[in-house]
């Protein structure tokens, strides 16, 4: 043991304590209570003025072909209608989505910057014109697209011009890009392939440049304009004066348009930066890209079949390769590290020595060395003694400061790392897919829901597990890192017939992909996604710092964000959050009507109980009258007697004591019957009175008795758990310093870590001629 581990000292833990329930007591709070994803930055009621078709539709089967058509079909419109409002307004079209004019004047730089900014993206062009005042004869494409026409500029997007690269010699391809324009309005019309679906953009013909106008960063005096059409001519003229990708002659624009196309549909121009090829094609093309490290290759012979269709106009791969990054060295053999490359050709040759040469021909976006940089080396370079006139007509190669070299698969192999191989898909193919959210767990294993295959025809399938694109809102992509991988297995087999696995040496690879011979019948694709933490911020932390900081961007990054969840299978946060909300309402509305009703019923009772009560004193009362009445007859009885009995004079002096004695023992007798029947009445309500009266103070003292020892319940466990706290930590340690607070708390604390609440949201293609095809997604019971 170290010297400084020994000197660390344990943290004290109670003795009353069982080791496994600290750690369980830590697992508690390392996870989320309430575990979930934001799928929705804005809440749908700040959606009711928005059109209603902002979120595209995830399918789930149709041609392969069928989206792109949607999408050709809706771009084609959306020109259409813009030169439309041209015609009618007689000025050229202003994409009001992204104005890079007014973004740059104003400095709010919305279309070049992204929400969360960081310090090594900091470049700022100088002004910003139209296509029309950049060229002095500008044409979209000058003798067609080539891979010899890309340069890369100041943004670092090598990756993405590396796939443009690996395409830009299929006219069909990049026809199928670039839909529809109108130069002389300055409109034009692109698709993209976007986590599974083809999406139409336009824009307008605005491009940034190097170089700020004449005279707008000093005071000049030209009242001729002399100068300022001098420094037009030699800063702000042709390609040379644009700061990003650009093309090698001076007046062809498809481009830098195209490159602007992209960076809008993702926001802006900085989320361009950093990349895979292999992601770059599949945007381009619709198709699925794999990537394989080159030491991994089983069967070069296989791979070498392959590269032979990189160039053939009807191939079904394209190719693009990728070395090793190191942080203390630029170059290996003249080759850039950590650069994209784009494979443009592969041709094996006979040598004078009848020796066969399997070749390949690359090219390096930058389209030229920097500082003897960006060009291969070794044997077959440009110059190298392996060139003959013979090998130079062969392969129609020319030497030149262009970034393009040839050099041997074996030399390929042993200088780049990474090979992306990406297949595309014509009418013949069928695509099925479906989207869900996945919870994922800290300890990493294959999870429960599974995507289920149903095959109805054999053939060959290209399954594709892959997260959403969050190139399309980086900064809220949240903070975790997932990386892709599943099995496939025939359904009730445990068996599995293949694997795929992304790299995590690729930190851009958003899927994992396989291909597989398949027979009819149901498949099941169990997804293992495995999630780490990132350095990025929890989402609701940037909308709460974004809403007021920069709230345009926000909504622009959110709008994005909101629709690349909004996809069928994938469960609407926002929308069940809104229903848990209103039934809790209905349940406490339930609740309050229910009380309201007994509190009637109580009323009611109340009111019929009042009602007995007066009716039987009513009755006490004429049954007092009753009584009244008769001791007054029964007194006027005796009366009369009594009369009748002095008048006669027979009574005798016995009968007249005994008539005494009874006339003084009968209270009802005489003047002392009414009073006494008053007395009764009236000391009857007064007793009634009272006992109501007493029943209202004995319940008072009842209520105010059980408050009290409700009080004093709560105030006696409050004292316990006091008491019980105090004894732990004078148990556990007499310092408070050294152990005053929960260890699990400590460690969320000095980690800066929150709950584990990793959530992913999945979605699976499956591409096969099977036309009858289908997916489903099939969730764990728990």
């Amino acid at each position: 043991m170290s010297e400084d581990a020994a000197s660390v000292k344990p943290p004290k833990r109670s003795a009353k304590e069982h080791p496994q329930a600290l750690i369980s007591k830590f697992w508690q709070k390392f996870h989320h209570k309430n575990p979930g994803k934001i799928t929705s930055i804005f809440p749908r009621d700040l959606y009711k003025t928005v059109a209603a078709n902002l979120a595209p539709s995830s399918i789930g089967v149709r041609n392969a072909a069928q989206s792109y058509e949607i999408a050709r079909s809706k771009c084609l419109e959306m020109v259409r209608k813009a030169v439309a409002r041209c015609e009618s307004t007689n000025s050229k079209f202003i994409d009001q989505d992204f104005e890079i004019e007014s973004d740059h004047y104003l400095q709010t730089h919305h279309c070049l910057r992204g929400l969360v900014r960081s310090c090594e993206y900091s470049y700022e062009p100088g002004s910003v014109h139209r296509v029309s005042w950049i060229f002095d004869n500008p044409q979209f494409t000058v003798d067609g697209f080539s891979g010899s026409d890309i340069k890369q500029g100041y943004l670092g997007n090598c990756w993405w011009l590396a796939a443009i690269g690996n395409i830009a010699h299929r006219k069909d391809l990049m026809n199928k890009i670039c839909v529809a324009r109108d130069e002389e309005c300055g409109v034009y019309g692109f698709v993209f392939f976007k986590d599974g679906e083809w999406i139409p953009t336009i824009i307008d013909d605005n491009l940034y440049l190097k170089e700020v106008d004449y005279g707008k960063d000093e005071e000049v005096y030209d009242v001729t304009g002399k100068k300022a059409k001098q420094w037009k001519k030699n800063k702000q003229t042709g390609s040379e004066a644009l700061p990003f990708a650009s093309c090698a002659d001076e007046n062809e624009t498809w481009l830098p348009l195209l490159e602007k196309a992209y960076a809008k549909v993702h926001g802006d121009y900085e989320a361009l930066v950093a990349g895979c090829v292999g992601g770059g094609v599949e945007d381009m093309t619709g198709g699925v890209s794999s990537m394989v490290l080159t030491t991994s290759i089983l069967r070069k012979e296989k791979l070498w079949r392959e590269l032979l269709q990189a160039d053939q106009d009807d191939g079904e791969f394209v190719f693009g390769l990728s070395p090793s990054y190191s942080p203390w060295v630029g170059d290996q053999n003249g080759i850039v590290l950590g650069h994209a490359y784009s494979i443009i050709r592969a041709l094996e040759v006979t040598d004078e020595n009848e020796n066969k040469i399997k070749l390949v021909k690359i090219r390096n976006p930058w389209g030229e060395t920097m500082r003897g940089e960006g060009e291969w080396h070794g044997p077959w370079s440009d110059g190298s003694k392996e060139w003959t006139g013979d090998m130079l007509r062969k392969l129609r190669h020319e030497f030149g400061d262009d970034g393009v070299w040839w050099m041997t698969l074996d030399d390929m192999l042993q200088n780049f790392q990474r090979v992306y191989r990406t297949r595309l898909f014509d009418a013949r193919w069928t695509v099925a897919q479906q989207w869900t959210s996945l919870p994922i767990a800290w300890v990493a294993g294959y999870h429960k829901t599974k995507f289920v295959i149903n095959v109805q025809e054999e053939g060959l399938a290209v399954i594709v597990l892959s997260k959403l694109d969050e190139r399309y809102f980086q900064a809220l992509a949240g903070p975790y890192d997932f990386t892709m991988n599943f099995i496939v297995l025939p359904s009730g087999s445990d068996e599995a017939i293949a694997e795929a696995r992304s790299s995590k040496l690729d930190s851009n690879d958003r899927s994992a992909s396989c291909e597989i011979f398949l027979q009819p019948g149901k498949y099941d694709v169990i997804p293992r996604v495995l999630a780490e933490r990132s350095n990025l911020p929890p989402v609701e932390d940037i909308v709460k710092e974004y809403s007021t900081a920069d709230p345009l961007k926000l909504q622009q990054k959110g709008l994005l964000y909101d629709i690349a969840h909004a996809k069928v299978g994938v469960l609407d946060e926002d929308e069940a959050y809104v229903k848990k909300r209103q039934e809790e309402k209905e349940k406490e509305k339930a609740k309050k009507k229910k009380e309201k009703a007994e509190e009637a019923e109580k009323d009611q009772m109340k009111q019929a109980m009042d009602q007995m009560t007066s009716a039987m004193a009513a009755m006490q009362v004429e049954l007092d009258k009753k009584e009244k009445s008769k001791d007054e007859e029964e007194k006027k009885d005796k009366e009369k007697s009594k009369e009748g009995e002095k008048k006669s004079g027979t009574t005798s002096k016995d009968e007249k004591k005994e008539g005494d004695s009874d006339s003084k023992a009968t209270p009802f007798s005489g003047e002392s019957a009414a009073p006494s029947a008053a007395n009764n009445e009236g000391g009857k309500k007064e007793e009634k009175s009272e006992e109501k009266k007493e029943e209202k103070e004995e319940k008072k003292e009842e209520e105010d008795k059980e408050e009290d020892e409700s009080f004093d319940e709560e105030e006696d466990k409050a004292k316990e758990k006091a008491g019980e706290d105090k004894d732990e930590d004078d148990d556990e340690n007499e310092d408070e310093e050294e152990d005053d607070s929960d260890d699990s708390d400590d460690d969320d604390e000095e980690e800066g870590k929150l709950p584990w609440n990793a959530v992913c949201v999945a979605g699976l293609r499956v591409y096969s001629e099977d036309k009858n095809i289908s997916v489903e997604v099939v969730q764990s019971e728990e």
